[in-house]
């Protein structure tokens, strides 16, 4: 009796456990969810299996049922391949999942995980898939072949740079050449030239040394000379008083009406004031005693014009100076008077 109690106890356990088993599974397979079917086709099922996972943003929407390959049309030899999605009718939420028809699938290939697909909707063209409609799939690059492709670049622009940077580097050394090879030149030119330009300084110093000196004993005669310019108008201006009395002199000697006489005086006055003009202009400006001192036309006119008249008009007595007494004829015996004067007191 215990016996078949105890087998009893055990068949339901089995039972139990067959009857959780079969449970879970009808939860995880789906079986009971409506679905509907849409087709994808395709000329490359690679990294594409069936239960393959069906993404839309994100969010799980189906899996793939099936492949089938058939024959392409128009090229012989090449297959393409139908994709039998299995997409939920509805979501949890009872909303019904409706794809327009611009929807289109992606193969996404994972680095480490298996390969999805994804549904895009690339255009709305106006209404929505109906059950058993296909639509067109493309591929996105796979991460491995992203990774080859971005590594194949990375080759080349790195190869490019280090040619670069070798090229610079080559020109950098062959500029510290040249550089290293001017500085040598510069440095034995200036070694070369150094005792040279030592003497032409020390020669330049001792001229500039004489040129002061030379400077300094200039500007010393040049006031001794100036003193000396000074000193002789002084002097120059006492004769012209000299020669004006000498001329006062011959003007009262002339009165005896002698053309020669007062032609010769008339020149003398005309001398002595140019002669003072020539001394005036030297006394304001002593370097015309190099240029020269230019006379005034109108005093050589004015000296012309003296002597044309003093040699055509006779000479008229000097009432001014009288003529000074003439001397005793000493050449001449003295006539001896004979007349008889009267003794002095005597009435005339």
């Amino acid at each position: 009796m215990s016996v078949q109690r105890s087998d009893l106890l055990v068949g339901m356990f089995l039972i139990g456990t067959v009857a959780l088993v079969v449970a879970a599974l009808v939860a995880t397979s789906g079986w009971g969810i409506k679905r509907y079917d849409v087709y994808v086709r395709t000329t490359d099922a690679k990294d594409i299996a069936v239960d393959t996972k069906i993404f839309m943003q994100g969010l799980e929407v189906g899996r793939v049922a099936g492949i089938s390959p058939r024959p392409a049309a128009g090229s012989a030899g090449r297959l393409e391949f139908i994709l039998k999605l299995s997409l939920l009718d509805a979501f949890p939420d009872g909303t019904p999942l409706r794809l327009p028809r611009g929807t289109e699938a992606e193969v996404e290939s994972g680095l480490l995980s298996g390969s999805t697909l994804k549904l895009a909707v690339h255009s709305d063209s106006g209404g929505t898939l109906a059950p058993g409609d296909t639509i067109d799939m493309h591929r996105q690059p796979a991460a491995m072949e992203a990774f080859g492709a971005l590594a194949t670049d990375l080759k080349g622009t790195i190869q490019a740079a280090l040619v670069a940077a070798t090229a610079t580097l080559e020109a950098s050394r062959r500029l510290a050449d040249s550089l290293a090879a001017a500085s040598g030149t510069a440095r034995r030119f200036l070694a070369a030239i150094e005792p040279e330009t030592q003497k032409i300084m020390g020669g330049v110093t001792v001229n500039l040394d004489r040129l002061r000196v030379l400077m300094d004993s200039s500007t010393a005669r040049t006031g001794i000379t100036f003193r000396e310019v000074d000193s002789t108008i002084v002097q120059s201006r006492r004769l012209l008083v000299s020669v004006d009395s000498l001329t006062r002199l011959f003007i009262a000697l002339g009165g005896e009406n002698r053309p020669e006489i007062a032609t010769i005086i008339s020149n003398l006055r005309q001398l002595s004031q140019q002669l003072n003009f020539v001394l005036t202009q030297v006394g304001r400006r002593p370097m015309r005693l190099i240029t020269g001192v230019k006379m005034p036309p109108e005093s050589l006119a004015a000296w012309r014009r003296d002597s044309a008249a003093a040699a055509t008009q006779p000479a008229r007595p000097d009432t001014t100076h009288p003529a000074p007494p003439l001397l005793p004829d000493t050449t001449r015996p003295a006539t001896r008077d004979t007349t008889r004067r009267p003794p002095p007191g005597a009435p005339r």
